[in-house]
């Protein structure tokens, strides 16, 4: 490829509305653009930083050329806004305006105009964005990492080409495959009225769903398989499901999800117990539905042992602080809890047969 670099003003340069960073609700408008990176992403910290050093040419600020003189930041946009609004640029939609850093006149001239690069190829864009973004330190959330592959596979999910595609990434075919199908789900059950972005309680809900959504459970809940990656990725029959599985992680502004990433071995529990599966659906308390599974009595069978291994661990040193009030004291309450515990596990003495 052919590279030119180029100086050009802040002022002729343009948010791309291509980005994946960008919610698909956003739209083109370079205001609402404006807004959202500021607001959303936030420039706080690049604008700091230019105002106490300036702009240093580090990451190129990579972009194409539009109509009447203008250019398309493909790379850069965050520091394009900042940049814009250290040279008085004001976002102009009728909310507050950021605060914006004090700097002296000759340094607030010297960022007036940056040096842009020009001529990169799509395939050569795809790479270094997702080496940058998808597979190295400063990477996109989970949602922007999906569309931009989905974006760019353009609809062709064969095992080559994907293999091929995450070979240019840096990443491995399975991690684009999980990526896929999240993005798709949501869009399938966004077709079919299962589903409204604009209703969610938070704007960033992506995250959660992927990460749910990567168990075998939850795929077989949902009739998802691994192969071939489809538009549809979810099977017809198992739409209702889907429906449910979006109001536990995502929810909506009325009635908020009941389940987060962290809870990802306690919702496989449920899912893979039919009686446990029952209760939640009626009841929506994950915690409660767990007394249903095997889950609980693992979890209870590990404290249990802990507590035991812990007693184990006092004993050679227990005759010297016997008499201590503290020793006396925790050994009473560990008597009460033996009691108790023995109670709860025997069989009633005086209990009927029915």
């Amino acid at each position: 490829m052919t590279i030119e670099s180029r100086e050009v003003e802040i002022k002729d340069l343009l948010f791309d509305s291509e980005n994946p960073r960008l919610p698909e609700l956003l739209g083109k408008d370079q205001t609402e653009i404006f807004r959202f990176l500021v607001s959303e992403i936030g420039v706080e910290d690049v604008m700091q930083s230019i105002a106490a050093s300036g702009m240093i040419q580090g990451d190129p600020v990579i972009a194409r050329e539009g109509e009447n003189k203008k250019f398309y930041v493909i790379e850069g946009n965050r520091r394009l806004a900042a940049l814009k609004l250290l040279n008085g640029e004001k976002i102009g939609d009728g909310k507050p305006e950021p605060n914006v850093p004090q700097i002296d006149a000759a340094l607030k001239k010297s960022i007036g105009r940056i040096s842009i690069q020009l001529g990169w190829n799509r395939e050569e864009i795809d790479a270094y964005l997702g080496y940058k973004h998808v597979t190295a330190t400063r990477e996109w959330p989970p949602e922007a990492k999906a569309r931009f592959v989905v974006d760019r596979v353009k609809g062709n999910f064969s095992s080559e080409n994907l293999a091929a595609f995450s070979k240019r990434l840096g990443a491995t075919p399975p991690i684009l495959r999980r990526w896929i199908v999240a993005y798709l789900a949501l869009k399938q059950a966004q077709r079919v009225g299962l589903f409204d972005p604009q209703d969610t309680p938070a704007k960033r809900y992506f995250g959660t769903f992927y990460t749910l959504l990567g168990s075998q459970q939850v795929q077989n809940f949902l009739g998802i398989k691994s192969e071939p990656v489809t538009e549809n990725p979810v099977e017809q029959n198992q739409l209702p499901n889907l429906k449910e599985f979006i109001s536990w992680v995502i929810g909506t502004k009325k009635a908020p999800p009941l389940i987060n990433s962290r809870r990802q071995k306690e919702l496989d529990a449920v899912l893979s117990s039919p009686s446990a599966l029952q209760h939640f659906r009626l009841r929506g308390d994950l915690d409660a539905a767990l007394l249903y599974t095997e889950f609980n009595a693992k979890e209870i069978s590990s404290k249990l042992l802990s507590s035991a291994y812990g007693i184990e661990e006092c004993l050679p040193k227990l005759f010297d602080v016997r008499e201590d009030p503290a020793v006396v004291n925790a050994i009473k309450t560990l008597e009460n809890a033996y009691d108790k515990l023995r109670r709860n596990t025997e069989e009633p003495q005086n209990a009927k047969p029915r």
